[in-house]
């Protein structure tokens, strides 16, 4: 029967073959530790005297403070030469075999991800790699995942993890452990030329992250980037939070640019933390009743008030009460930011 089950599966017996060879080499450790006190115990007055200097010896590290002196303890010492030695051999190869083998699985994507307060990037394009290296300069101590159908990582970093398969499959979603994620951002399919069919695919994909997330009763904070701003409608019953329409945006940059020259360049320095003026999220503070005294407060400390949340005509009402779930926005310097308020999240 156990012939059939190796035969069978030659992981379960690979398995069973380094338990085997792990449990052989403890016992040759401990035996050879309390044969060699048995043998000289003036010379290895404990078990643990004899372990140092068998350890000492199978490693080839030979420090020659302690050796056995009669003959019977160095025709052991000669037994240990032969057979604990090549065992450690075996041992160390394995280890060694076994950190290589992690680092396959880990290129090649096919390791879970168990951390928390990440960023998942599903699919793969360049929009995702400027993502992927924006997210990386910004330095706020996040890892990201990036899921694709790909043969090995695009992206070699050690704050990134790369997960094979297709972002809308439930396994390649848990793999990801996009429950515990920051956020999670779906890119669209470069591959697919037809809009209608790249939405049509980023919606399954926020479908399977909204069905995840109903099972398991929690919250998945999803952006999804669509091609065209009419598809959002199509997707409004996947609880999608935010949207990033790549065709308009573009079409809409270059319509601004060929009235104001030169406003491509504001919108550039805005959407990107490589520029010196970015836009950032604060909190408010609690001494600031209106949004005229957040306003004049920001304005003296080198940043401008832009929006509370995706209202951008707070400039209109001054006078209003800042909510205390107030989500400001705000432009300003990468040194103010880390001064005032980087600091205290």
């Amino acid at each position: 029967m156990i012939w059939f089950l190796t035969r069978l599966y030659p992981k379960i017996s690979q398995k069973t073959h380094n338990v085997r060879l792990f449990f052989i080499v403890i016992g040759v450790l401990i035996f050879s530790s309390f044969f060699i006190h048995f043998l000289e115990p003036e010379t290895f007055p404990s078990a643990f005297e004899g372990l140092w200097w068998v350890m000492t010896t199978v490693t080839t590290v030979g420090y020659g403070d302690i050796y056995p002196h009669t003959v019977e303890g160095r025709i052991f010492a000669m037994f240990l030469y032969a057979i604990g030695i090549g065992l450690m051999g075996v041992v160390i190869g394995k280890v060694v075999n076994l950190f290589s083998l992690y680092k396959t699985l880990r290129e090649e994507g096919k390791l879970p991800y168990n951390k928390s307060n990440h960023y998942v990037l599903l699919g793969w394009s360049e929009r995702t790699e400027s993502t992927l290296k924006e997210l990386l300069n910004d330095e706020d101590g996040k890892e990201i995942v990036v899921v694709a159908d790909l043969p090995q990582t695009p992206f070699k970093h050690d704050d990134v993890t790369f997960i094979q398969g297709h972002p809308e499959d439930r396994e390649t979603l848990i793999d990801a452990n996009v429950i515990k994620a920051t956020s999670v951002l779906v890119f669209s399919d470069d591959r697919i030329h037809d809009s209608s069919l790249s939405d049509g695919k980023s919606l399954l994909i926020a479908s399977s992250i909204e069905k995840l997330a109903v099972e398991l009763e929690r919250n998945i904070y999803t952006i999804v980037e669509v091609q065209k701003e009419k598809h959002i409608d199509n997707f409004k019953h996947s609880n999608v939070d935010e949207f990033v329409i790549s065709d308009e945006t573009f079409s809409r940059i270059m319509a601004k640019a060929s009235r104001y020259h030169g406003s491509s360049a504001i919108y550039t320095k805005l959407t990107s933390d490589l520029d010196g003026q970015n836009i950032y999220q604060i909190n408010p503070d609690p001494d600031w009743i209106t949004y005229k005294d957040a306003f004049v407060s920001l304005l003296e400390k080198g940043a401008t008030l832009l929006a509370d949340r995706n209202d951008l005509t707070i400039n209109q009402k001054l006078g209003e009460k800042v909510p205390e779930d107030a989500k400001l926005f705000v432009v300003c310097g990468v040194e103010t930011y880390n001064e005032l308020w980087k600091k205290t999240k």
